[in-house]
């Protein structure tokens, strides 16, 4: 009996032993710390652990008398031993990372200041489990991004040199005052060094102009930044001017005739300024179309060319953000999956219209809502009549407008200077609506009394749609579509499949197949990229009005069932729900592009929460 009551105490005590284990979170492993001079960042670098569970926000405690301050992070065990650093500059003198205790466990950061430092500037911030310590306003560099099209300041590039400039006579009043006028400074003998500002004349040789149709197409070497739209009359026309850029003399200031009666001429402004005119009777209709490699320039005019002509290969918008330099500087960046084709068109008063001929979808609730708070808070996105989108901007209170492109041609970044600093908009008070009984959307069942839906793997054969670590999303998205097919066989509902293998279904013929099988609803199912790897959770789409109900229906059911980020509700213009008539949602169940999701993704646990999910959403849809 002795025995028995010990190896009960025995296996109790182990039981415990996990438990109280269990209840400890993996601690964070701290390897190195980076202290970035430019822009005065300290990142303190780490093992990213999924475990890691820390302060939400370390406190930063300042110790005046000693010119010192230091904050904790608990969990942590700092790698490679204590570490000291020496700084000379902004104002820091030292950082020293050290482990402070052992339980519990924690590393503490000191960082001692001089004079000239104001801590009031620290900003602490937590990127997943890195720490980032800012210790000033930085205004980031736009080394990636190419300036394209700019209306504030100046363009031109120059270098300061000193050379030494011999002058005979040099003693000579007469010599010594036209020195004076040149900013000279006298030397020994006939020789003084003269501090010259040399003017760059050229980032950009145009060395041709081509025609495609009645559209005319500028090309040259390197890089140009266009200005904005003047407008001229006496002859009518519009001129843009090419800031350091030079122009091949063989076409320079020849008038060449194109379409029924415009014509065109590129002459050299001035030294560094190439100047493009276009003689027309209506040149408010021109566009500047500009493309990814920044070499190319076209000149477009809906009236008598097709969009058709600009592009060959199309883009959908990934991403949207903003970015605040000071209460009167902002940036809308828009991110896109392949190169973006587009126009700039500032021919109406109060506007700024960016047309993106290559685009096929966007994310309409994500520009007002990335963008509320910013002077792009009003502006809409809209479909062009033919293809592509329009984002327009309104000029109210907007002074100036530059426009950069990515180095990939994939990022948009949008920069407004406003007249003063920005007030957003504040929201409309809107009053409560009369109580009244909600009455559900019915869905009229066929004759049989069945439900029939339709089941859209997204991707599939030649293409892969994401892929990351060999990992892709067609492989992901038809495994959860037949595990949603088996569950909501058993339930008594018809299902269609657009593909039931590894195998390339075209756009065109998943809508075909749909209207075929003539479907109640419609879903379809991805997996959401991204060009950085921090964006994860679950999005869902819908684009026509008589898929909202089922769409709020399938947004609630996975984020009921699966334990990510909320990234919302969007109307978008993607292909399959567009064109069904069945109501239709494209489900994003999550990011291949973030490391942990994408480990998530492939898990049987995930996979299973996801099917789940999807026929939750569609049961209460039917209910």
């Amino acid at each position: 009996m002795k025995k028995f009551i010990l190896k009960i105490f025995l296996l109790f005590a182990f039981i415990l032993n996990l438990t109280v284990l269990a209840g400890f979170c993996e601690p964070l492993e701290i390897n190195s710390i980076t202290y970035d001079n430019t822009g005065a960042v300290l990142s303190i670098n780490t093992f990213d652990s999924f475990e890691f569970q820390p302060d939400a926000k370390p406190i930063v405690r300042f110790i005046p008398q000693e010119q010192k301050l230091y904050f904790d992070i608990q969990p942590a065990v700092l790698k490679g031993g204590n570490k000291d650093y020496v700084i000379n500059s902004d104002g820091i003198e030292e950082i020293s990372i050290a482990q402070f205790s052992q339980n519990p466990l924690t590393v503490r950061i000191v960082i001692k200041y001089n004079n000239d430092f104001n801590p009031a500037n620290i900003c602490l911030k937590r990127i997943n489990n890195t720490y980032f310590v800012r210790f000033k306003q930085t205004v980031i560099s736009n080394y990636y991004f190419q300036e394209v099209y700019k209306e504030s300041g100046t363009v031109d590039l120059w270098e300061k040199t000193t050379i030494n400039q011999k002058i005979i006579g040099a003693k000579t009043t007469l010599n010594q005052i036209n020195s004076a006028f040149n900013n000279a400074s006298a030397n020994d003998g006939d020789i003084i060094l003269t501090p010259k500002n040399q003017i760059l004349k050229t980032k950009y040789y145009i060395d041709n102009i081509s025609f495609r149709g009645a559209m005319p197409v500028i090309s040259g070497t390197g890089t140009y930044t266009l200005s904005k739209p003047m407008y001229l009359t006496s002859p009518s026309r519009v001129a843009y001017d090419i800031k350091n850029a030079v122009v091949n003399p063989i076409f320079r200031n020849k008038d060449i005739p194109f379409g029924t009666n415009d014509s065109i001429k590129i002459g050299q402004f001035n030294q560094n300024t190439a100047r493009v005119v276009i003689t027309t009777s209506n040149p408010e209709n021109y566009i500047p179309v500009l493309y990814g490699d920044t070499q190319r320039l076209a000149l477009y005019n809906p009236k008598t060319t097709s969009a058709l002509n600009l592009y060959s290969t199309t883009t959908n918008m990934t991403a949207v953000n903003s970015e605040k330099t000071d209460d009167q500087t902002y940036s809308a960046k828009l991110v896109f999956d392949n190169p973006l084709i587009f126009g700039i068109d500032k021919s109406s008063a109060g506007k700024l219209e960016v047309n993106m001929y290559n685009i096929n979808n966007y994310f309409s609730g994500a520009i007002k809502s990335e963008l509320r708070g910013t002077p792009f808070e009003t502006s809409e996105m809209t479909d062009i009549k033919g293809g592509g989108a329009k984002l327009t901007i309104p000029l109210s209170d907007i002074e100036n407008t530059d426009i950069y492109l990515g180095g990939d041609g994939r990022t948009l970044r949008i920069r407004v200077h406003t007249t003063k600093p920005y007030i957003a908009k504040e929201e409309p008070i809107v009053e409560a609506p009369p109580v009244k009984i909600n009455i559900p959307v019915i869905v009229k069942p066929r004759k049989d009394g069945k439900k029939y839906v339709m089941i859209d793997a997204g991707h599939g054969g030649s293409d892969c749609g994401a892929i990351r670590n060999n990992i892709y999303e067609k492989d992901i998205v038809i495994d959860i579509a037949k595990r949603v097919e088996k569950m909501l066989k058993k339930k008594g509902y018809v299902v269609g499949m657009t593909r039931e293998s590894d195998k390339y279904v075209s756009l065109e013929d998943r809508v075909t197949m749909s209207e075929v099988f003539n479907p109640d609803i419609f879903v379809s199912v991805h997996v959401n990229s991204s060009n950085s790897d921090s964006p994860y959770g679950i999005e869902t789409h819908y684009y026509k009005d008589n898929s909202l109900t089922l769409a709020k229906n399938m947004h609630a059911a996975m984020l009921n069932n699966i334990n990510s980020k909320d990234r919302g509700l969007f109307k978008s213009k993607f292909y399959v729900i567009n064109h069904t008539t069945a109501p239709a949602v494209l489900l994003e169940i999550g990011f291949i592009s973030n490391q942990q999701e994408r480990s998530q993704l492939i898990t049987e646990s995930r996979k299973n929460a996801t099917a789940k999910a999807i026929v939750e959403g569609i049961d209460a849809y039917f209910k």
